[in-house]
């Protein structure tokens, strides 16, 4: 310990490395440190930020089929259209085996087949149970696929839609994505009185409330109740028309 700081077999020891360890890090950069009379010096707090970004998990880059999304897209949308549970669990499955993550394989293919079922939907060209099976199908997978990735929570997020809003299915995509991120997730699901919201994250410890959003009446009441959630000091995102699922993870980790 210096008059100033911690020495770098300090800081080592701190971290649970070898002090060449440490060294290294100071001499690439990635620790800051500076030489005070030869040796070098830390600053406690650097070294407390330095070990918190090592504990964090880094998001998984998102992996590619070698022949791309664009022909598992058309079979997925078939499989979903069809009822083919077996085939989107079969493709789901080997794709998040590979190395695929959750949440592209949700953006990438059952985001976009779901969308197209809805289009035909509202067209009259497909009656509503299509759509409703089809939702089932991936609500099961989500729960099939649920992520509990390693390392350090992040915090802990409450997921839910408002009352009047009934689709519990973005409020599952949104709670997978954020699970997939290293949060500890509350999912609450749809059709939820504003009140009993804003009382959990009270009584939960909240870190970060995300409040989905798929119909324009729920939107004035989840933005009014985003406003309450933050006065008691919690984080508050509402869903965004075209937001994706990557945005979402990306705006969770802006503190």
């Amino acid at each position: 310990m210096t008059a100033s700081g911690i020495d770098l077999n300090s800081a080592a020891d701190q971290l649970g490395v070898h002090y060449q360890t440490a060294y290294k890090w100071v001499r690439s950069g990635a620790l800051p440190a500076q030489q005070v009379q030869g040796r070098y010096v830390l600053d406690p707090d650097d070294v407390a930020a330095f070990a918190e970004r090592r504990s964090s998990p880094s998001p998984r880059p998102p992996r590619r089929p070698r022949g791309g999304y664009e022909q598992l897209r058309r079979q997925m949308t078939t499989a979903l259209t069809d009822g083919d549970e077996r085939t989107v669990r079969r493709r789901a499955t080997d794709l998040i085996a590979s190395g695929v993550a959750l949440t592209t394989v949700t953006h990438e293919l059952l985001v976009p087949a779901l969308l197209h079922i809805g289009s035909e939907w509202h067209a009259g060209r497909l009656p509503i149970w299509v759509e409703h099976r089809a939702s089932a199908i991936v609500q099961r997978l989500l729960g099939e696929h649920d992520p509990n990735p390693r390392g350090r929570r992040r915090g802990t997020a409450m997921v839910a839609a408002l009352s009047g809003d009934h689709h519990g299915l973005p409020t599952a995509m949104a709670a997978a994505a954020l699970r997939e991120d290293n949060w500890n997730v509350h999912h609450l699901g749809a059709d939820m009185p504003a009140d009993e919201l804003v009382r959990f994250c009270e009584q939960h410890g909240v870190h970060l409330a995300v409040l989905t959003v798929t119909i324009p009446e729920a939107r004035p009441l989840a933005n009014e109740t985003a406003e309450r959630i933050e006065e008691l000091g919690t984080r508050a995102l509402v869903g965004q028309p075209g937001s994706t699922l990557a945005e979402l993870q990306s705006m969770a980790r802006d503190r």
